[in-house]
C-alpha cells in the first residue's frame, strides 16, 4: 500500500529546522522498516528544507544508490563536496558509482582525487583496487570499443540523415563483428521498418528479446513500431507493465516517458517528464512538447501552456528548417511508396527518388524489380539508375526518349507545381509511359506535357508554348492529339 505523503506531513513551516529534522527522522524510520519509496521522499524533503546539512545529503545519496537512482545519487554527492570539500568519502562514492555505470574516466578521476587527499584513508585500499580494475577494463575494451563506437555512431548519423541503405550495411557489419551488441540490432530493426520491411523489423526485435530478455530499448522500439504500424491496441497492452519501470539513465527514462505518452499513458509520462525537468534534464528540442501534451491530457491546462515556452518552440521551429534530402521520414516514405503503391504512382516515385542523385537513390531504385513485374516501370528505374551513375542506358530507346522529354518538360514547370496535390504532371507522364506512347519527338513531347499541364490552369496559348520549345505549332498540335489518344486508351 502506498503512503499518503500529503496526509503524513503536518509541518507548519516547510523550510524550518524543525521541518527538516522531522523529515529526516521519518525518512530514517521508513528506511529501517524497508519502505524505500517513502524513505526517499522524506530524505528529499529533508535536504530541501535544510540545504546546508551535509549529513542529510550523505544519507540521501546512499539511499538513492540503493533504490537505483545512481545518476541522482552522484548529483547529491557532488553537492556534499560543495558543502564540505573535506568530505572525502564523497569522492569514494563518486568513484564507485561512476564505475558501476561504466563511466570509467570519471571514476578514475574521483579515485585519484581521493588518494591525493586520503592516501591512508579508510577507503584507500578499496579505491586503489578500483583503479586497478578500471585500468584493466579499459585496456581490454578500448580497442574494440573505439571501433564499435565509431561504427554505431556512423550508423546513427546515417539514420538521422535518411541514409537507410548505408545504415543497414553499417549495422549488419557491426553485428557480424559484435554479435551481442544489442543496440546495433535495435537500430537495424528501426532501419528495416523505415525501409518497409515490417516483418523483418519485428523479427529482429524478437531475436533481441529472446537472446537478451528484458532489453528495454527492444521493448520500447517494439511498442513504437507497433504504434506506427497502426496496431495501437497491441502497443498499449505491451506498454502497460512499463508504467512501473524507472531506468537509471535519464536518456532512457526520457525515451520511456515519450513512448508512454505516444501510446496514451499520459499520467505516467507526465510524472516522469516532470521529474526529469526538475532535475535539469531536457533531452531534446521536443522535451517541452511531450511535457506539454502529457500535462494537457491529464487536465493540467495552465502547466501545458507554460511548458512549451518560447525557447523550446523556437528550437522546434529551427529544427524544421532542413534539407529535404536529409530527412529520414521523406526518404522512408519514398521507399515504402515504391513498395506499396501501384505502377502508375511508382513512375512518379522513381523520378523523385532519382532526383536525389546519390547512392541511396540508386539502392532504392534497385528495389523496383522486386516490387513489380511491369517491364516499363523496371526499365524506367534502370534508366534513372544509369543517369545517377553517369553511364549509357542500354535499354529500350522509347524509355530513353520518354525520360529526356520528361526532364526537358520539368525545366518549364516549377517544382512546387510538379508536386502540387492538385497537379497531374507526373501522373499524365506515367499514364503515357505505361500506355506505350513512343515519344518519337522528344522536344514536341516535352512541349505537349507542359501545354497539357497548364491547359487546366493558365490556359497557355499553343503558339506561345510552341515558340518556347522551338517547335512548329502543327507539330505540337499533332503531338497533343497523339497524347490524348494514348490517354483515352490507357
Amino acid at each position: 500500500m502506498e503512503a499518503n505523503y500529503e496526509a503524513l506531513m503536518t509541518l507548519p513551516e516547510p523550510e524550518s529546522p524543525l521541518a527538516a529534522e522531522l523529515h529526516y527522522y521519518r525518512g530514517r524510520r521508513a528506511l529501517r522498516e524497508g519502505r524505500l519509496d517513502e524513505a526517499t521522499f522524506f530524505m528529499a524533503e529533508a535536504t530541501a528544507a535544510a540545504t546546508h546539512r551535509v549529513d542529510y545529503h550523505k544519507q540521501y545519496a546512499e539511499l538513492l544508490f540503493e533504490v537505483g537512482e545512481v545518476y541522482h545519487a552522484n548529483d547529491v554527492w557532488k553537492r556534499v563536496l560543495q558543502l564540505d570539500d573535506t568530505a572525502t568519502e564523497a569522492l569514494y562514492h563518486l568513484a564507485s558509482n561512476c564505475a558501476y555505470i561504466s563511466q570509467y574516466e570519471e571514476a578514475a578521476t574521483y579515485a585519484s582525487r581521493y588518494l591525493e587527499q586520503e592516501a591512508n584513508g579508510p577507503y584507500a585500499e578499496s579505491v586503489q583496487s578500483l583503479l586497478e580494475l578500471i585500468e584493466l577494463e579499459q585496456e581490454l575494451e578500448d580497442e574494440e570499443e573505439d571501433e564499435l563506437i565509431t561504427w554505431h555512431t556512423e550508423a546513427q548519423r546515417q539514420i538521422d540523415k535518411g541514409r537507410l541503405f548505408a545504415a543497414k550495411s553499417t549495422l549488419e557489419r557491426l553485428i557480424d563483428r559484435y554479435p551481442t551488441f544489442w543496440p546495433g540490432y535495435n537500430n537495424l530493426a528501426v532501419v528495416h521498418f523505415y525501409l518497409g520491411n515490417d516483418e523483418t523489423a519485428f523479427e529482429t526485435l524478437g531475436y533481441v528479446l529472446d537472446e537478451n530478455p528484458g532489453n528495454l530499448h527492444a521493448i520500447l522500439n517494439t511498442i513504437l513500431l507497433l504504434h506506427e504500424a497502426g496496431q495501437s491496441e497491441a502497443a498499449l497492452q505491451l506498454s502497460a507493465p512499463l508504467t512501473r519501470v524507472r531506468p537509471l539513465q535519464f536518456e532512457v527514462r526520457y525515451k520511456l516517458a515519450t513512448t508512454l505518452a505516444l501510446v496514451g499513458h499520459y499520467d505516467h509520462a507526465y510524472e516522469e517528464l516532470r521529474l526529469l525537468k526538475e532535475r535539469g534534464f531536457r533531452g531534446d528540442s521536443l522535451f517541452g512538447h511531450w511535457l506539454s501534451v502529457s500535462a494537457y491530457k491529464t487536465g493540467r491546462l495552465e502547466e501545458a501552456a507554460t511548458y512549451l515556452n518560447g525557447e523550446q518552440a523556437k528550437q522546434i521551429e529551427d529544427k524544421q528548417s532542413f534539407d529535404i534530402r536529409d530527412n529520414l521520414e521523406f526518404r522512408s516514405a519514398l521507399v515504402q511508396g515504391l513498395r506499396q503503391e501501384d505502377d502508375l504512382a511508382r513512375i512518379e516515385i522513381i523520378r523523385i527518388i532519382a532526383k536525389l542523385e546519390d547512392d541511396e537513390a540508386f539502392e532504392a531504385l534497385a528495389l523496383t524489380s522486386t516490387v513489380t513485374d511491369d517491364e516499363t516501370v523496371i526499365a524506367f528505374a534502370k534508366k534513372c539508375q544509369a543517369v545517377i551513375c553517369a553511364v549509357p542506358f542500354k535499354g529500350d530507346a522509347r524509355i530513353e526518349r520518354a525520360y529526356e522529354a520528361l526532364v526537358l518538360a520539368e525545366r518549364h514547370v516549377s517544382e512546387a507545381e510538379q508536386m502540387s496535390l492538385e497537379g497531374d504532371f507526373y501522373e499524365r507522364f506515367a499514364r503515357l509511359l505505361l500506355g506505350q506512347h513512343t515519344f518519337d519527338d522528344v522536344t514536341a513531347s516535352a512541349a505537349a506535357l507542359v501545354w497539357m499541364f497548364y491547359a487546366k490552369r493558365d490556359a497557355l496559348v499553343l503558339a506561345d508554348c510552341a515558340d518556347v520549345f522551338g517547335v512548329d505549332v502543327s507539330t505540337l498540335t499533332d503531338t497533343i492529339r497523339s497524347f490524348k489518344a494514348t490517354l483515352e486508351r490507357a
